[in-house]
């Protein structure tokens, strides 16, 4: 059977430093999917994102006297920090054309080691059907363990249109006591082997699908700028961890950290809602013993969030940026290609909007007063 993932990303909740994990798993009872039309049917969760932060996106309770800032006016970053391989481009490219690939639906020949198949099946012990052990249009990577037993290798050398009866022994230790260190047959349907086909990266593609969104004019222009945006994000994780490693910082209270903390995890609970699970169901998978332990264990990432909020309110007042109606109406444009935020507002809370863009540009005014050496 497959493990059921609860993607319920803590980098998600925590993403309270930019508009956005750890996955734990457990066992999903009986069924071999991994997600469930249930999961797929839960309400999301509300998260109020602007907690601990004023209107303006600055963080709430700040004196400005909790972090003393390094001389920031001409950091020196060494050229190897920026330099980006080939392959790093490779992999960005790779990634945007994954959007347009399709399906082809193969039948005419055998499965094989490494095919994604898409199958029905019903699975029986004693002759009799149990809980979770059926499923219609599931997909299935041969060779990938994400079933039990063999049932995979099982599926090998059969063709589409075939039923297959998959013989399997679950495990004594199965989650399911009802099922645990029984014989199972799965009455097993072959729909099709699925096929990925990504289309030719030519010029033509990139003007007719990639322009208008990302302003790309040709394959060329593209992984050039591809490139200098992985430069620029190098350079600046670069002058953040310089900013982070080389500021002074008295202690930082706890009521500064405590909204971070609540973000986190009213986060985490949208993203388990949206999977049937539960926030008690992630403490029991991950081994916390309660939301407390929880807390404590990101307690200090979230303190490092309110560091960063400390060190950009403070560059922001020196340097007298200011996340305005202008600005942000410019971020959007920038990042999103478009001049209507409105959604964006709703779901996340302008106070948030307002953080996202100040850090923006606390980020871009440090890294243009950076040398590259």
């Amino acid at each position: 059977m497959r493990k059921k993932v609860l993607a319920a990303s803590l980098a998600l909740a925590l993403a309270a430093a930019m508009i956005g994990g750890c996955g734990n798993s457990r066992d999903n009872d009986t069924a071999p999917e991994a997600t469930t039309t249930e999961s797929q049917a839960q309400t999301t969760a509300t998260v109020d994102y602007s907690q601990g932060l004023n209107e303006d996106g600055t963080l709430a309770g700040n004196d400005g006297n909790y972090v003393t800032l390094c001389d920031y006016s001409a950091i020196e970053i060494p050229e190897s920090e920026i330099t980006v391989e080939d392959s790093e481009v490779d992999t960005e490219v790779d990634s945007l054309m994954a959007n347009f690939q399709t399906e082809n639906q193969i039948k005419d020949r055998a499965v094989k080691d490494g095919d994604v198949v898409n199958i029905d099946y019903v699975g029986t012990i004693d002759g009799k059907e149990f809980d979770g052990g059926s499923a219609e249009g599931a997909n299935l990577t041969i060779g990938s363990g994400s079933f039990i037993d063999d049932f995979e290798d099982q599926l090998i050398g059969h063709k589409p249109g075939e039923e297959v009866q998959v013989k399997v022994t679950f495990p004594d230790d199965y989650s399911s006591e009802d099922v645990a260190g029984k014989d199972a047959v799965f009455a097993t349907t072959i729909n099709y082997i699925s096929e990925t086909v990504t289309p030719d990266l030519t010029d033509d593609f990139v003007k007719e699908n990639l322009q208008e969104a990302y302003g790309y004019t040709s394959v060329d222009d593209m992984r050039k700028k591809i490139r200098q945006n992985l430069e620029n994000n190098n350079k600046y994780n670069y002058v953040w961890t310089y900013m982070m490693d080389n500021s002074t910082f008295e202690e930082i209270p706890k009521e500064l950290v405590e909204p971070q903390l609540n973000v986190m995890i009213d986060g985490l609970e949208a993203s388990l809602s949206l999977q049937g699970a539960t926030l008690e169901d992630y403490l029991t998978s991950s081994g916390y013993e309660d939301e407390e332990e929880l807390r404590d264990a990101y307690y200090a990432d979230c303190e490092n969030m309110v560091k960063t909020y400390l060190i950009a309110d403070k560059v922001a007042k020196e340097q007298n940026l200011q996340a305005t109606d202008e600005e942000v109406t410019s971020y959007f444009k920038e990042f999103y290609n478009t001049d209507n935020y409105d959604s964006y507002v709703d779901y996340y809370t302008r106070p948030y909007i307002n953080r996202t863009v100040l850090n923006n540009m606390v980020t871009e005014n440090l890294a243009d007063m950076a040398q590259v050496k």
